[in-house]
């Protein structure tokens, strides 16, 4: 393992991962031949190298090399738990991680793909796993948990550590029951639009301003559904 560690860090010279803005998700300029994006999030970008799929290679943005230790220091701690991946390794602005197959929520929701109950009972397992070890799981929304074969898996623990209580999975597993549950019908579609005008207004109003949502949820709801 430490030899791919080595080849990794020599291959992220040819990696160009950027931050416009801290809100927004981070650009992915180049990567190594053989290197797919498959994610992208505020801080950093997730790849899969063809000599090894069984791995996640998460690349920082410059500005996010601290995240990056946070991140392995979160894994370190939380050890072996199937709700997240199993962390291998970590160097210079990377952390490498198991890859779960998937489709994260917000995927789920523009796709059409149903989202179980299965998915919420084990998040809420996953957060009550990570409490246990010391932890204060944070900022987990619909581009961090994954569905898989009907169950749910949590990525992206870099906000474990955090002290102030962001109300994200609360609101998230609020508006599961409170609308998808009534609106969900095979193949129905949610805009990307209505996700990110959603996702910014909580960004801008984040705090306990967020309950400030449900008047725009239920007007989306008359219009579309």
């Amino acid at each position: 393992m430490s030899d791919l560690r080595e080849q990794i860090q020599r291959d992220l010279d040819n990696v160009r991962v950027w931050s416009v803005d801290p809100r927004d998700p981070v650009r992915v300029d180049r990567h190594p031949e053989g290197w797919r994006c498959i994610g992208v999030g505020n801080t950093a970008a997730v790849f899969q190298a063809a000599a090894c799929p069984g791995l996640a290679i998460k690349v920082y943005a410059e500005p996010f090399a601290d995240v990056a230790r946070e991140e392995a220091a979160v894994y370190e701690q939380l050890g072996d738990s199937p709700y997240f991946p199993t962390f291998h390794g970590k160097g210079d602005h990377f952390v490498l991680i198991g890859y779960r197959p998937g489709v994260n929520i917000y995927d789920c929701l523009v796709q059409g793909i149903y989202i179980p109950e299965r998915v919420i009972l084990d998040v809420e397992e996953a957060i009550r796993y990570a409490r246990s070890r010391g932890l204060t799981p944070s900022d987990i929304h619909v581009r961090n948990v994954i569905v898989h074969e009907g169950r749910g898996y949590l990525i992206d623990v870099s906000d474990y550590r955090r002290q102030d209580k962001i109300k994200r999975w609360e609101i998230l597993k609020k508006a599961y029951y409170d609308y998808y549950v009534d609106l969900y019908r095979p193949g129905r579609t949610v805009p990307p639009w209505i996700l990110e005008t959603i996702r910014k207004w909580y960004k801008t109003a984040e705090g306990e301003q967020g309950a400030n949502i449900w008047p725009f949820a239920d007007r989306i709801r008359r219009m579309f559904f």
